[in-house]
C-alpha cells in the first residue's frame, strides 16, 4: 500500500509588517488517514488549500499571503501569493 502525505501551510504579513503563520496552519492530510486512499487524502488537501485562498481573496488588510500545498518530501504542487512589499523610497544624494 502507497502512503503519501500533503502538507498546507499558510503564511501572512500584515498591514503592520508582521510576518505570522495563520491560525491551525500548518494542516497535515495523511493518507493512512483515510485507509490508505491517497487520491482522497490528496482531493482534502486540494480543498483545504482552495478554502484558504478563497478567504485570502476576500482580505486587503494584509501586505502579503500565501498559501502552499506540498507533500512531506518537498514537491510543492501548488502555491498561491497575492500582495507583495512596498517598494522602499530611493535614497537622495
Amino acid at each position: 500500500m502507497s502512503r503519501q502525505i500533503f502538507i498546507v501551510d499558510a503564511y501572512i504579513v500584515d498591514a503592520n509588517g508582521t510576518f505570522n503563520s495563520m491560525s491551525g496552519y500548518p494542516k497535515t492530510f495523511d493518507s493512512k488517514n483515510y485507509q490508505g486512499d491517497v487520491d482522497k487524502a490528496q482531493r482534502r488537501a486540494e480543498g483545504d488549500f482552495s478554502d484558504v485562498w478563497g478567504a485570502m481573496c476576500k482580505r486587503d488588510d494584509r501586505m502579503i499571503q500565501t498559501v502552499t500545498l506540498r507533500t512531506v518530501d518537498g514537491f510543492q504542487m501548488d502555491r498561491k501569493t497575492v500582495g507583495a512589499f512596498a517598494e522602499e523610497p530611493a535614497a537622495q544624494e
